[in-house]
């Protein structure tokens, strides 16, 4: 802000000298003063215009930046209605095959169909578990050379014999630890989309390995479908929760 010191102005400009001239007419001293007023005030005002400015330049990008953030949950909140209604059709068609095809799942030959393979085995109910913790850097959908190369094994005896024409439900899973790194966050936002990304890396290196994409299914669950629960919250809990982390494979006919 500019302000006006008046007695400054007198020291600066020293003693008064004697005008010459008539003095002017009190009318006119205080049209000049009030002039004097007015231009004054033109500047503060002035300067209040320019800093407010910034201000709403400010305002206007943080207003734009939540419409963003607003639009981007909204398109994941789309993105996981689409991915969930996705496996919903998946599970139905397995179901459906298994009805009319049938003994459907897999189970009597899978620890065969493992035998040799890293960091997979199978489950109760008749799938393969590849885990997490092997096939994946934590936090990440990124899978690991070891997890690859797995995958790939998986995939060559997947191409055999009567697997060489099952569908395949591929479903994400995590623990129940929540999504906390800032960098994951931005990535995945929650678990939802964190079990979601790691289905689909190993839906695309199945592919890529050699499976028909229309065998292909995927599907995630996040935290929502634990394999190990219970025991003893002490002892057993970080044992569960790698159990948790895995990306499941179901075979059908």
């Amino acid at each position: 802000m500019i302000c006006y010191d008046g007695g400054l102005a007198d020291r600066v400009a020293g003693p008064s000298v004697p005008s010459l001239e008539p003095p002017m007419p009190r009318s006119s001293v205080s049209v000049l003063s009030f002039a004097s007023l007015l231009a004054a005030a033109g500047l503060i005002l002035g300067g209040c215009e320019m800093r407010g400015a910034p201000a709403r330049v400010a305002a206007g990008e943080n207003q734009a930046e939540n419409g963003r953030l607003t639009g981007e949950n909204q398109r994941l909140a789309n993105e996981n209605v689409q991915l969930r209604t996705q496996l919903d059709q998946a599970r139905e068609e397995l179901r459906n095959r298994s009805t009319t095809s049938g003994p459907g799942t897999i189970g009597t030959d899978l620890g065969g169909l493992i035998k040799g393979i890293e960091g997979v085995e199978t489950t109760k109910d008749g799938g393969i578990a590849l885990s997490d913790d092997f096939s994946f850097a934590k936090g990440s959908a990124d899978l690991t050379s070891e997890g690859r190369k797995s995958i790939e094994q998986l995939a060559k005896k997947l191409n055999e014999g009567e697997l060489a024409s099952a569908s395949i439900l591929v479903e994400g899973h995590t623990d129940s630890t929540p999504v906390s790194r800032s960098s994951t966050k931005e990535k995945f936002v929650d678990n939802w989309g964190l079990s979601a990304a790691r289905a689909a890396a190993v839906v695309r290196e199945l592919q890529k390995a050699g499976i028909s994409a229309t065998r292909l299914h995927g599907g995630f669950r996040g935290e929502h479908a634990p394999r190990a629960t219970g025991g003893d919250a002490k002892t057993d809990a970080k044992a569960n929760q790698a159990k948790n982390r895995r990306v499941e494979l179901r075979i059908a006919h």
